[in-house]
């Protein structure tokens, strides 16, 4: 893909989903932890981010795609259930998104919570489901990751030190 081509995709993604990111509330998210290092905002950025790029590879609605993906944990509890989608699409409400986006936030965290909640049909619904995985994915394996690094310098550290401190003898 060339430069102009992902500047386009970056504003279009932008287009769709620039109102909701501004939003005051919305950016509370921020100071919510979400899978390590990571916030719910940029969780909520990346998700959204992967749902559009892959609606585009399995040509998907695309607004569908980027809004459920932004919105599917826009909420402010510490809950982890299925109990937490419905409070995500209460909250997606707010921003008058169609009907789909609000079906496919309530149902995304399908299998669990099956019995109670109906879920989403359609390609739109997978996408999101995979993209969620996706940057869910991406966040634990970069936290993981700098964690690594972040303990051989440690490690190195310490090694360091010992080794001076043989030094020394």
């Amino acid at each position: 893909m060339s430069k102009k081509q992902k500047n386009f995709h970056i504003r279009e993604l932008r287009s769709i989903i620039g109102y909701i990111i501004q939003d005051e509330d919305f950016r509370k998210l921020q100071s919510h932890r979400h899978h390590m290092f990571f916030n719910r905002y940029e969780h909520l950025l990346n998700a959204s981010f992967f749902a559009y790029q892959l609606g585009r590879l399995f040509r998907a609605d695309l607004e569908v795609c980027a809004l459920a993906g932004l919105l599917h944990d826009y909420h402010f509890t510490t809950l982890k259930s299925y109990s937490h989608a419905v409070i995500a699409a209460k909250n997606a409400e707010r921003f008058h998104v169609n009907e789909e986006v609000i079906e496919i936030v309530r149902s995304h965290m399908y299998p669990l919570g099956r019995s109670k909640i109906k879920r989403a049909k359609g390609k739109n619904f997978w996408v999101v489901k995979i993209a969620d995985f996706s940057a869910a994915f991406f966040e634990i394996s970069y936290s993981i990751i700098f964690l690594q690094f972040q303990h051989d310098r440690l490690k190195l550290k310490r090694t360091h030190i010992l080794l001076d401190m043989v030094d020394e003898e």
